[in-house]
């Protein structure tokens, strides 16, 4: 729970505002230890603070034990169901005894206890070190630290999280208070073994309650230097999260603090980077490389999301056992990483049979290779090494060489051991198709309607022995037009040699917005005598079949996105949609400060329009070089004044990665003017920097952000981009709508408007529909779809259907996928067709419910 539950005014500026000062020099780990005889491994359970917030009663507890029994959790090896804030109000009795709602723990703290207990699975609960905790007044153990202890015991919990915003509130030494609550658990009464969890979320000048406090040594930066005498594992970082909101950059910033002190950790503590968030607004690629890559630094493994909600799929991925044997390695080596190659790292860990846990990570956006080799990772030296896959379940052998094509926010994780028995398929890496960025350094990889663009594929051999009759082949979405522009036939590769293949894509005129794939694939054959059919391989994109012949077969693949149409006339960006956007706080907020709902204000003035952000952040437009300039008003939000720390921050603007301002240095008490020329320019990017002192409470606005543009881009049949029909002829109704997010909201031309499903006073389920009547008959074309942008992924659309109808009454399908569970804008392209009313209708989506921030209906209009 930690920090995120302080007064509310407080978290959003002590949290996610980027706390990640640079990491401080490794000092010397205690020689003692606390030998509770627990946690010899890393432990593995579940939590209920992301998932569930505060709102938790006996009911849901017991359901939760009842579904990690029941999903196989248990079975994996997860042990602990733990409760955090919010079972308990902070009441005691005349003697000082915590006292429990009766409606919330009708059987009491041992009745819930007990029901855990029955089901093989061990208890967990939650206080903190001081008077007050992070979820209110009077919710800490201060003063009673024997006493709630031997409460805890007597109830039959066996585990204990120790919070820290009450010992940071009233500015207590946390090596002083941690080594007196492991006093207190190690002299419980009745005694009982209890795991302790030591959570000091702050890092160094943090504090919502005093400035520039903590210092380093009472941060959670230096929990190491005391941790392993005192508890079994304690947190190295702030919170990875919010409440069901967890993103990708957190995870990245706490694995790297939590990279700093390897050497603390081992049987019995272990360094916390905090919880695993599957589904709580991460990819399924995300939430795997989390999952890998906590497997990798030996951290505990307790689940944060709703575990009776969770997809099979996660489940899956959270009981894959050869993932979890890494975990459980009993060496209890923390990995690290040996090696940086640009957004690219090698995550290594040692194992006690001599093996090693490879973990290729891509921190960037877009696919790339990341390689190593045998004696970079420490594997002592062989004729031939194998790589498991231990997400395929496929054995490939090498000469040395480790490389996989990463996609991007993934892990590739393998186990490498030396070369044993009967010989295996070679590795070889198939490179996702390449295109070009539009400017040096971008991650962004576009493809604009009717415009060529160049892709390129990659094959190599770093098996031991060559492959022969290699073939590539490319391809893409229903009508893209795509021309080999050479030959496609590599022939034989020899160990370490490489084929690159090369073509011509291009997308039709009127091309929608949004991701689109591009395959590649290859043929190849090994062996003299043929050990079996391949498909997929070592890059972590495919699979392997068995049979008799030589032949094998890999794919791979990467996306572009089509931009949408560039801004018109004099235009608030805000009203535009970006290609792409970061923030230190969640993520942009369009026409509000970053950290709440309300207006943007720099120096006392408020503005209506604008983005606010937090550092570090950037923003990205596809301006197509149709505009000629852009201003705006930057500054710190008045919002930052609670404290005079932090909230500094460097305002800069590019043009196709080419600078064109940079405000310097900018604090609460200034505001600097834009004003830019950007003609020609494809890629507008907004970039706001920490100024060098960290991100703490660095709320950046670009106030009142203009764009000043030529004439609307031609749209099909007389130009490439889509046509859509206008939205001032359309109307909305849908089958579910909450009061104040009616259906009309996805058809107002506002993305801070909002069509949500009900979830007052009850959840309506799937399927929900929304139709469209676009008022009179069209040739429609396809339907794009904007989820919402404010930062929660509850209603992102994933499966969806999509009828047509002439009359209001009779709908007849043309079109049904699955799209990406995040806030980028897709489509839904279908061969043209006469129609007045489209419906679409989510067959799966975010938590269950449906939701919308804008949706467009494109038709073809008549030449």
């Amino acid at each position: 729970m930690a920090l995120r539950r302080v007064a509310s005014s407080l978290v959003t500026a002590a949290l996610g505002l980027g706390l990640v000062p640079a990491l401080l020099v490794t000092g010397a780990v205690p020689a003692l230890a606390l030998d509770n005889g627990l946690a010899r491994m890393p432990y593995l359970g579940w939590n209920t603070y992301y998932g569930l917030g505060s709102s938790f009663n006996d009911a849901k507890i017991r359901a939760e034990a009842d579904a990690m029994v029941s999903r196989g959790l248990k079975a994996a090896g997860y042990r602990y169901v733990w409760l955090d804030g919010g079972w308990w109000s902070g009441t005691r009795d005349a003697n000082g005894n915590i006292t429990v709602d009766a409606t919330q723990w009708p059987e009491g703290m041992k009745g819930v206890a007990d029901y855990i207990h029955a089901r093989g699975l061990r208890a967990g609960i939650y206080t903190d070190a001081g008077s007050d905790g992070c979820g209110g007044a009077n919710q800490g153990s201060y003063g009673h630290y024997q006493q709630d202890v031997n409460q805890f015991a007597a109830w039959g919990f066996d585990a204990v999280k120790v919070d820290y915003c009450g010992g940071t509130k009233q500015n207590l030494d946390p090596a002083t208070q941690y080594g007196q609550f492991r006093d207190a658990i190690l002299n419980d009464t009745p005694r009982r073994p209890m795991l302790f969890n030591i959570c000091n979320p702050f890092p160094p000048g943090t504090s919502p309650w005093t400035p520039n406090y903590p210092p380093y040594d009472r941060s959670a930066y230096n929990s190491f230097s005391f941790g392993p005498r005192t508890g079994n594992s304690w947190r190295t970082d702030t919170d990875i999260g919010f409440v069901r909101n967890i993103q990708f950059k957190d995870v990245l910033r706490n694995l790297d603090h939590n990279a700093a002190h390897p050497e603390a950790a081992g049987p019995g503590h272990w360094n916390d980077p905090d919880y695993l968030g599957p589904e709580l607004g991460m990819t399924s690629n995300e939430s795997q490389a989390q999952f890998s890559l906590w497997a990798v630094v030996a951290a505990p493994l307790i689940i944060g999301s709703d575990v009776s909600a969770l997809s099979q799929s996660a489940v899956d991925m959270l009981t894959n056992d050869e993932v979890l044997d890494v975990s459980q390695d009993v060496l209890g080596v923390q990995g690290k990483p040996i090696s940086t190659q640009g957004n690219g790292q090698v995550w290594v860990r040692p194992l006690a049979n001599g093996d090693r846990a490879v973990a290729l990570l891509n921190r960037g956006t877009v696919p790339i290779t990341i390689t190593t080799d045998a004696k970079a990772i420490g594997v002592k030296h062989a004729s031939r090494y194998d790589l498991r896959d231990l997400w395929h379940h496929t054995t490939t052998e090498t000469a040395g060489t480790i490389a996989a094509s990463v996609p991007g926010h993934s892990v590739v994780l393998y186990r490498v051991s030396r070369g044993h028995g009967d010989s295996v398929p070679p590795a070889v890496l198939l490179s996702p198709p390449a295109t070009p960025a539009p400017y040096s350094g971008s991650d962004l990889r576009l493809a604009v309607p009717a415009q060529p663009l160049p892709v390129s594929v990659t094959f190599t051999n770093y098996g031991r022995a060559a492959v022969k009759n290699v073939e590539l082949r490319l391809s893409g979405p229903a009508g893209w037009t795509i021309q080999p522009s050479g030959p496609l036939n590599g022939g034989t590769l020899a160990s370490g040699r490489s084929y690159t293949g090369h073509w011509s894509i291009t997308p039709p005129a009127g091309t929608l917005p949004g991701s689109n794939p591009l395959r590649a694939s290859v043929t190849y054959r090994y062996g003299d005598n043929g050990s079996g059919d391949q498909t997929g391989g070592n890059s972590g994109s495919g699979s392997q079949t068995g049979g008799d012949s030589s032949s094998a077969k890999q794919t791979t693949e990467s996306s572009v996105l089509v931009p949408p149409a560039p801004p018109s006339g004099v235009s608030y960006l805000s009203d535009h949609i970006w290609l792409d956007a970061s923030s230190g706080y969640l993520v942009p907020k369009l026409d509000t400060q970053c950290c709440a709902s309300t207006k943007i204000s720099l120096l006392g003035k408020t503005y209506d329009k604008g983005i606010g952000t937090a550092s570090p952040s950037q923003v990205e437009y596809y301006l197509g070089g149709n505009c000629t300039g852009v201003t705006a008003t930057v500054g710190i939000d008045d919002s930052a004044r609670f404290t005079t720390a932090g909230a500094t921050a460097v305002f800069q603007v590019f043009a196709d990665g080419r600078k064109l301002f940079d405000s310097g240095l900018v604090t609460q008490n200034v505001t600097r003017d834009v004003n830019v020329d950007v003609s020609g320019a494809s890629v507008l990017s907004l970039v706001v920097g920490d100024a060098g002192d960290g991100s703490y409470n660095d709320r950046a606005d670009w106030a009142d952000l203009r764009a000043s543009c030529g004439a609307p881009p031609a749209t099909v049949p007389h130009g490439p981009w889509p046509h859509f029909v206008p939205t001032s002829s359309e109307t909305a109704t849908a089958s579910s709508a909450n009061s104040g997010y009616p259906a009309s909201n996805a058809i107002d031309g506002k993305l801070t408007t909002l069509w949500h499903s009900r979830f007052s006073p009850v959840h309506d389920p799937l399927p929900i529909s929304l139709t469209i009547d676009t008022g009179g008959q069209h040739n429609l074309t396809g339907l794009t779809y904007q989820p919402r942008l404010d930062g929660d992924s509850t209603g992102i659309i994933t499966g969806y259907t999509i009828a047509l109808s002439t009359d209001g009454v009779h709908f007849a399908p043309v079109v049904s996928g699955t799209w990406a569970d995040d806030s980028s804008i897709k489509s839904a392209p279908f061969g043209a067709a006469t129609a007045r009313y489209i419906r679409l209708t989510a067959t799966s989506a975010h938590n269950r419910y449906a939701s919308a921030a804008e949706v467009g209906v494109a038709d073809m209009p008549s030449a």
